[in-house]
């Protein structure tokens, strides 16, 4: 084997820098296995709240709905009573008519 500008590495001075290095692998996978658990954590809370605003929209849905026919029963109803006010209302214009009008006597 051939060494670099004539410099040889001693055994221990190796040794000190495999175990660097190992110690920087190994500090970089703890720290990755860290993060990764962070992560899943994320994942399960944004599907919980995912799933907490599925069933909150079909809620609301189902609300809307509800409303709409609330809504449409009430303009029924509105119509219903327009049309019995017009029908009072043309009445009462009839006997104020009758007891305006001279009488034939």
């Amino acid at each position: 084997m051939s060494e670099g500008n004539g410099q040889q590495e001693s055994g221990n001075e190796r040794l000190d820098r495999i175990e660097r290095a190992l110690e920087l692998i190994l500090n970089d996978h703890i720290e990755f296995r860290e993060e990764h658990k962070l992560l899943l954590s994320a994942q399960v809370q944004m599907q919980g709240g995912l799933e907490e605003l599925r069933k909150s929209t079909s809620d609301l849905r189902k609300d809307m709905g509800d409303l709409r026919k609330g809504l449409d029963d009430l303009r029924s109803t509105v119509g219903v009573l327009t049309t019995n006010v017009e029908a009072m209302r043309q009445n009462f214009d009839e006997r104020l008519k009758r007891l305006e009008s001279p009488r034939l006597q």
